[in-house]
């Protein structure tokens, strides 16, 4: 089951009576939160009391009573924080419960499910107030029936569903809700504007076949929020992911935060994809894993946008070889991690013109470039930061539509900046977190980063020449003189 909720509708309430009644039939339980700090606060703030509150399940309990261990009758109770692996990997579990999974790394879920991989019974709650568009919850309810609560309207027989029915740009009318002549408001028909009663609607799957039950759980429909603070809030709020996320209870993303893929995909132009190059100026950007992914920008003049030219998906480092001798690449930008012997033989056969990249949160300003070890280390923020900006601004031209570019658009749309706040100190910062597969974002980031280092373009005179002769190199430039 997936519960995609907004703040403060009992969805945490919910789920660990759902825990309980599971230990109750005998099913060991593993309940986990981001971190130790939110499992501490919720064992003693809302397991304990409620337990201890309750005569029933108060007998039931045994001697094995920690903040992190509950016993209730013949099964246990687990309260886990996801950012230790040693608590994900300690026991098996028959039921396992995310909360706040948009807060918790994206592998660590991962691993805590595999505590499910030898129970006969494999039930599975995630839950948590929504962040980004195909991130966390979402992607998750985006795989379920994805259920909506719908309400009929006594006067005309239209059913509504108020969180589809609620706009999800700024400045736009509220038909949902609507003012009473005393100043109030009330949830409305979106028909005829009669008045709905939250209380009288049902769940409305809108993929009924699918296995997984999801549920968009609102504000708009809760018996406790009163419509009107709602509305003005939408109105007046100078943070709409937050009221989105915690009113709507859906997810959302400016497009100062996240691209999106027509406009990536406007940048195209007529010319198809080169494959080869004899002169100009090229940067390459790669990003390793199990396929190496390369990006190669040509090198603009003057105010121009650079020109995105070939995108590849290497099996191995020879592959990358080829590209380098294909394009004359002045420079290259790898991801350091985690082929670090790999990248480093290949840039040992490209001495000069191949850096290894390292990720640097704490560093601020450009990059730093160590010519000598072939390193260049940067904020991963603002580097992606400044590869985003390349498209919103339009300095960039990419190759006409293709099933490659394509590719390209939707893993430069699966970067998605959010604003992280630290519980102690109140200081809050962005970051990037994936909501999809972005390999090419990363080598467009790491290319952008060698083109900026790039010196000018070569003048008309300058010209490239294939000699695979001189020092083991492929290319060598050459400037002609006056005689050619």
């Amino acid at each position: 089951m997936v519960l995609s909720k907004a703040a403060q509708i009992g969805g945490t309430t919910w789920a660990i009576l759902r825990s309980i009644h599971a230990c109750l039939t005998g099913l060991d339980v593993i309940y986990y939160f981001p971190t130790r700090t939110d499992v501490l606060d919720f064992s003693k703030g809302r397991v304990a009391p409620l337990l201890a509150d309750n005569p029933f399940l108060r007998k039931l309990m045994s001697d094995t009573d920690t903040a992190g261990l509950k016993r209730i009758g013949d099964a246990h109770l687990y309260l886990r924080g996801m950012q230790s692996t040693v608590g994900m990997k300690s026991v098996p579990a028959d039921m396992v419960v995310f909360d706040e999974l948009d807060e918790a790394p994206p592998a660590a879920k991962a691993m805590a499910k595999e505590r499910l991989a030898h129970s006969d019974y494999k039930r599975l709650i995630e839950l948590s107030n929504p962040s980004l568009p195909d991130y966390g919850i979402d992607e998750q309810f985006q795989r379920s029936d994805q259920r909506h609560w719908t309400v009929r309207c006594p006067a005309c027989g239209q059913w509504t569903s108020p969180v589809q029915a609620f706009p999800t740009k700024a400045g736009e009318e509220v038909p949902v809700i609507r003012p009473r002549e005393d100043g109030t408001h009330y949830l409305a028909c979106v028909r005829c504007g009669g008045e709905l009663d939250p209380a009288q609607g049902e769940w409305v799957a809108e993929h009924p076949a699918r296995k997984i039950h999801g549920y968009r759980i609102s504000q708009l429909f809760s018996s406790k929020v009163d419509p009107g603070e709602i509305l003005e809030e939408y109105r007046t709020t100078r943070f709409l992911d937050r009221f989105y996320n915690l009113k709507i209870g859906i997810p959302w993303a400016d497009l100062e935060r996240r691209l999106d893929v027509p406009a990536v995909l406007a940048l195209c132009g007529q010319e198809p994809m080169a494959e080869s190059a004899t002169t100009g100026s090229y940067a390459m950007g790669v990003d390793t894993g199990k396929n190496l992914h390369a990006v190669i920008l040509q090198n603009a003049k003057h105010d121009e946008p650079r020109r995105l030219v070939h995108l590849a998906v290497c099996q191995d480092f020879e592959d990358l070889d080829r590209l380098m001798r294909a394009f004359p690449v002045r420079r290259c930008v790898i991801d350091g991690l985690p082929e670090t012997h790999a990248t480093r033989a290949f840039a040992k056969r490209h001495a000069g013109r191949v850096f290894l990249c390292f990720f640097n949160e704490s560093q601020r300003g450009g990059a730093k470039w160590d010519d000598a070890g072939q390193i260049v280390q940067v904020n991963r923020t603002e580097a992606l930061d400044a590869s985003r900006a390349a498209v919103r601004e339009k300095q960039l031209v990419l190759p006409r539509s293709c099933p490659s570019v394509e590719t390209f658009a939707r893993h430069m749309a699966a970067d998605a900046k959010v604003l992280d706040e630290d519980e102690t100190t109140g200081i809050k910062k962005y970051r990037y977190v994936k909501t999809g597969e972005d390999h090419f974002s990363l080598a467009f980031t790491y290319a952008s980063l060698a083109a900026e280092d790039l010196p000018e373009p070569f003048n008309r005179d300058c010209v490239a020449i294939d000699n695979s002769s001189i020092f083991d190199d492929p290319v060598v430039w050459s400037c002609l003189g006056d005689d050619g």
